[in-house]
C-alpha cells in the first residue's frame, strides 16, 4: 500500500498561493518552479489575478483547473486559516505553509497557529509547517561516483538542514530534506515513518529540538527498525530534571534528556552531538555494506599518524586487532623491516613514491583481505602532493574495481584544494575530516547492530491496581505518607524491609523488640520527604532504651523544624544489613510518559549521578542492560573479594516498579526507592518516596 504521505512527495498538481514576483519573466518563474514541482505541474494563485506571459495567475485556488494534491502557501499569517479551508473545499490534501508569524513570535502567534491547525482539521488538509521553507520537493543531485544508499533528512531547523545536505560535496547522496517548521500537524515522526517505507532511502538523519507525541515516535522508530533503516539523530533542547521535578532524587537525575537517551537505546537510534558527527555517521551508515563488522585495520604514510589513529580508535571503543602472521609476512615483502606492519601499518612514505600503482594497491589489498579485520581505515593527516595524490589515486582505483573489505578515509588537513582530496571524494569511500568522527561513527555502527539484534516489541503489563493500592492512594495527592506508601508498594509485591509505625517513644521501643534489634528509626511524615537531610533518621539502635531516647529526639526535632507538620509518628525498621545501595525510581516525562531510573543510591545519589533511564514499557532484558551500563556495575558483580548481589532479584524489582508505574498511569507523578539494599540473598527497599498527581 502507498504511504499516507506519498502524494505530498509526488503531487499531481501544485498550487503556489500568495506573493508573486511580477518583476520576473515567465522564463524566470518556470526556471524557479519547474525543477521543484515538475514542468506544467504547478499554478500560481494570487487575489490580483492576471498573467505573466503565458502563465495564468488565478485569483483563487477554486479556479485552478486539473488535479491538485498540494498547496504551497506564502500568504500573510492571518490569511492562512481561510486559505486552508478553501484548499479543502477544492480537494487539496496537503499544504506547506511557508508563512511565519505563528507560535515562534509568542502567545498571539500561538493562538493563530491553533486556529490554523483547527482549520486544517476541518478542511481535511494535512499541513507541513507553518514557519517552514518550501524545499520539501527540492531535488538533491547525486554526487559523481557516489556509492551506497541515500540519506533522508528531517529537521526542525530549515537552516541547519542545509549543511547536512551540502554533504554532497563529500560524495554523500541524499533522498530529500524535510523541514518541519512549527509542526502544527505533520511532525518529525510522520517523516521518519515515511522514510522507513521509502525504497530509495537507506538511512534517516534528523536534527531535532523536541517531540510532540511519544506513541507516534515509538511507532515510527519501530517502522525504521522493521525496514532496517538506521536512524541517526542530533537531539538538542536538553532540560534539567530538577526544573520540573520538585521532590525526588529520581526527578533530579532523570531529566528529559536522560529519558530520550533511554528511548533511543530501546529503539536502536544513534544519537550524535553536532552537525559534523550527524553527517559523518549517517554517511558511514549509508555507505557500508550490510553485515560489515567493526574491527579495523589502520594504514597511513606516517608512524605518528598510525599511533594517533590507534589511540583514537581505542578511546572510541573500536577494536584494532593484530593482523595474522601470514598477512604480516606478505607485507614484509613490500615494506622495510624497520616499519610497523602489525596494525597500524606504516608504509614509511617513501614506499608511495618509489613503487608503481600495482604494488601500492597490492599492499592495500593484503591489509583489507586479512581475516581478522572488517574495515580498513586509511589516515591522510597532511596534504603532501607527491605522496597523498598517489595514495588517493590508488584508493579511487580500488573503489572502481572492488576490495575484499570496505575502506574509510580520513583527510585531516584543512587544505582541500588538492587533486588527492578530489580523487577520494570521487571514489565514494566514506570520507571523514578527523579521526574522532571516524572512529565514533564506526563505534556507532557496531552499537546500532547490537541493538538491532536485541530489538523486541515491549509489551506493557496489564494495568491492574490491587485493592490495597487503591485504598492507599484514594483521595491522596502530593507526597504520600510513609505508611500509605509502604502499603502501595507491598500491594505490587515489592520487597520492603520489615517495619512498624509507633506513635510514641514507648511504642517504638516495644516495636523494636518485636522486630529484633538493631533497628533504624525514621520520622513518619509526608511533610519531610528527605528525612536524612533534615536529621530525622537514626541508625543502628541496639537497645530499647536507645530506641526510646532517639524516638523522642526525632519527634522534638521535627516539631521544632515545622510546628505545622502532620506527623504520623516514628517508623521503626529492622536494619537491612550491609549491601550495595541503589536507587530505583519513576518520573513522568510530559511527552514520552513514565520512565524508570536505576542508579547507585544512598546519601551520595546526586553526587555520583551514576544512573540509567528507560521509558516504560520495559522488560527484564532492559533491566539487565540498565544495571550493566552503570559505571559502578562491577560492584554488583562483586569486587575486591566481596560477593556479587542477586542480579535476578534486582532485575525483578526493576520490572515490578515498571509494572506499578504502568498500572497507576497518570496518578503517579514520582517514585523514589532509595536506598534499595542489594545483597547476594536478594534486594530490600529501605526507604521510599511516593508523589501522586
Amino acid at each position: 500500500m502507498p504511504h499516507a504521505l506519498e502524494d505530498l512527495f509526488h503531487p499531481k498538481g501544485v498550487a503556489i498561493i500568495g506573493q508573486v514576483n511580477r518583476a520576473h519573466s515567465e522564463a524566470q518563474l518556470r526556471a524557479q518552479h519547474d525543477s521543484r514541482y515538475g514542468a506544467d505541474n504547478w499554478s500560481l494563485v494570487n487575489p490580483k489575478g492576471r498573467a505573466i506571459g503565458a502563465l495564468t495567475i488565478y485569483a483563487s485556488v477554486r479556479d485552478v483547473p486539473g488535479p491538485l494534491d498540494l498547496a504551497v502557501i506564502t500568504a500573510p499569517a492571518e490569511a492562512c486559516p481561510q486559505l486552508l479551508l478553501e484548499c479543502g473545499a477544492r480537494g487539496v490534501r496537503f499544504a506547506v505553509v511557508f508563512s511565519s508569524g505563528f507560535s515562534e513570535i509568542g502567545p498571539e502567534g500561538a493562538a493563530l497557529e491553533r486556529t490554523l491547525a483547527a482549520a486544517a482539521r476541518r478542511a481535511g488538509v494535512r499541513v507541513l509547517g507553518p514557519n517552514t521553507n518550501n524545499n520539501l520537493l527540492e531535488r538533491i543531485p547525486d554526487p559523481p561516483g557516489w556509492r551506497g544508499g541515500r540519506i533522508g533528512v528531517v529537521t526542525q531547523s530549515g537552516h541547519n538542514g542545509r549543511p547536512i545536505v551540502q554533504g554532497t560535496a563529500l560524495g554523500i547522496a541524499f533522498r530529500r530534506q524535510v523541514p518541519c517548521g512549527n509542526e502544527c500537524d505533520l511532525e518529525v515522526s510522520d517523516f521518519i515513518d515515511y522514510f522507513a517505507s521509502d525504497p530509495e532511502t537507506a538511512v534517516i538523519a534528523g536534527y531535532i529540538e523536541g517531540f510532540r507525541d511519544g506513541a507516534k515516535l515509538r511507532r515510527a522508530l519501530a517502522a525504521a527498525i522493521a525496514a532496517r533503516k538506521p536512524v541517526v539523530m542530533l537531539k538538542i533542547g536538553s532540560t534539567r530534571g530538577g526544573a520540573r521535578m520538585a521532590h525526588s532524587h529520581t526527578g533530579h537525575l532523570a531529566g528529559a534528556d536522560a529519558v530520550v537517551d533511554g528511548l533511543f537505546a530501546q529503539h536502536a537510534v544513534t544519537r550524535v552531538r553536532d552537525l559534523d558527527e550527524l553527517l559523518d555517521t549517517a554517511a558511514l551508515f549509508a555507505k557500508l555494506p550490510p553485515g560489515t563488522g567493526a574491527r579495523v585495520a589502520l594504514y597511513s604514510i606516517s608512524g605518528g599518524s598510525g599511533t594517533l589513529m590507534a589511540e583514537c580508535a581505542e578511546l572510541a571503543g573500536v577494536a584494532v586487532p593484530r593482523l595474522t602472521p601470514e598477512t604480516v609476512a606478505q607485507l614484509r615483502e613490500y615494506l622495510p623491516g624497520y616499519l610497523t606492519v602489525d596494525n597500524p601499518v606504516d608504509n614509511g612514505a617513501v614506499f608511495i613514491t618509489s613503487n608503481p600503482p600495482e604494488v601500492r594497491q597490492k599492499v592495500l589489498d593484503l591489509i583489507a583481505g586479512d581475516p581478522n579485520v572488517d574495515l580498513l581505515v586509511v589516515g591522510i593527516t597532511g596534504a603532501l602532493s607527491p605522496m597523498t595524490d598517489q595514495l588517493a589515486s590508488d584508493l579511487e582505483a580500488l573503489a572502481a574495481r572492488g576490495t575484499a573489505k570496505p575502506i574509510a578515509v580520513t583527510w585531516n588537513s584543512p587544505k582541500i584544494d588538492e587533486a588527492g582530496y578530489e580523487a577520494i571524494v570521487r571514489s565514494g569511500w566514506p570520507l571523514f575530516r578527523n579521526f574522532r568522527n571516524c572512529f565514533a561513527a564506526i563505534r556507532h555502527w557496531e552499537v546500532y547492530h547490537a541493538r538491532l539484534q536485541s530489538w523486541r516489541v515491549r509489551r506493557a503489563p496489564r494495568a491492574r491496581v490491587p485493592a490495597p493500592a487503591r485504598r492507599a492512594i484514594e483521595g491522596a495527592a502530593g507526597v504520600l505518607s510513609p505508611l500509605a506508601g509502604s502499603a502501595l508498594l507491598r500491594s505490587f509485591g515489592l520487597p520492603l524491609v520489615p517495619e512498624a509505625l509507633a506513635a510514641t517513644p514507648a511504642e517504638a521501643a516495644r516495636a523494636a523488640r518485636t522486630l529484633r534489634l538493631p533497628v533504624a528509626l525514621k520520622l513518619a511524615s509526608a511533610d519531610f520527604p528527605h528525612k536524612t537531610d533534615a536529621g530525622l533518621v537514626a541508625l543502628d539502635l541496639a537497645s530499647a532504651d536507645e530506641v526510646k531516647r532517639a524516638a523522642g529526639e526525632l519527634l522534638r526535632r521535627a516539631r521544632r523544624a515545622n510546628p505545622n507538620a502532620h506527623i504520623d509518628g516514628v517508623l521503626v525498621q529492622r536494619m537491612a544489613g550491609a549491601g550495595v545501595e541503589l536507587l530505583v525510581g519513576v518520573t513522568r516525562d510530559p511527552i514520552l510518559g513514565p520512565a524508570v531510573t536505576v542508579g547507585f543510591g544512598g546519601i551520595f545519589t546526586e553526587v555520583l549521578g551514576d544512573v540509567a533511564v528507560r521509558p516504560i514499557p520495559l522488560d527484564r532484558r532492559d533491566a539487565r542492560e540498565m544495571l550493566a551500563s552503570l559505571r559502578g556495575a562491577r560492584l554488583l558483580r562483586g569486587a575486591r573479594g566481596s560477593a556479587g548481589v542477586d542480579l535476578r532479584a534486582l532485575e525483578r524489582l526493576i520490572v515490578q516498579v515498571a509494572g506499578l508505574a504502568s498500572a497507576l498511569g497518570d496518578r503517579l507523578a514520582e517514585l523514589d526507592l532509595n536506598p534499595v539494599i542489594a545483597t547476594p540473598e536478594g534486594s530490600l527497599i529501605v526507604d521510599h518516596l511516593v508523589v501522586l498527581a
